[in-house]
């Protein structure tokens, strides 16, 4: 599978599942109203940001939704030119798939009305995780999962005697 299939792949599931997700909770949930899931550990708590990760910059106005685009059509540019290249390994396509996947989904979210729908609380009592939504795991999962690739990259590089890293060239 070239790597400009598997980042499509990954960006369009990533699209869709936070967009299926994001729907159904403001239909299924209330706002304030915490669901137990896993006792008070999960819980789906339907809530809004209107700032970006963890809720930094909230009521930031349109600020967060500009710097976000610009970000985007940023690493838009780089990878677009880095896949031309060929910078980029077979197996960074599923990270960066999930990374711009969650960032375009949250963007496209926070376009209507300025605010992001969170609706994933995790946590112990009153210590809890900031309410987050599919499209910040994938970010997550998919900025972990590109440090493993490097990482790996990096090692049977310096088996080989070759450069590592991801973006790379040999």
């Amino acid at each position: 599978m070239k790597v400009w299939f598997r980042l499509i792949l990954a960006l369009l599931i990533a699209l869709a599942l936070d967009g299926l997700t994001k729907v159904w909770a403001e239909r299924a949930l209330h706002f304030g109203q915490p669901v137990p899931v896993i006792g008070q550990f999960f819980r789906l708590a339907l809530s809004y940001n209107t700032g970006v990760a963890f809720g930094l910059f909230a009521n930031g106005g349109s600020w967060p939704l500009i710097v976000t685009g610009i970000v985007i059509l940023g690493l838009v540019v780089w990878l677009i030119n880095a896949l031309r290249t060929g910078e980029i390994p077979a197996g960074a396509g599923w990270p960066i798939g999930l990374l711009l996947g969650g960032g375009i989904a949250n963007f496209a979210d926070r376009i209507p009305d300025g605010r992001v729908t969170d609706f994933l609380d995790v946590g112990l009592g009153v210590t809890r995780w900031p309410t987050f939504n599919l499209a910040d795991s994938f970010i997550a999962l998919g900025l972990v999962y590109l440090m493993l690739t490097s990482l790996n990259h990096d090692a049977q590089g310096a088996n080989t005697g070759q450069p590592g890293g991801p973006f790379s060239r040999k």
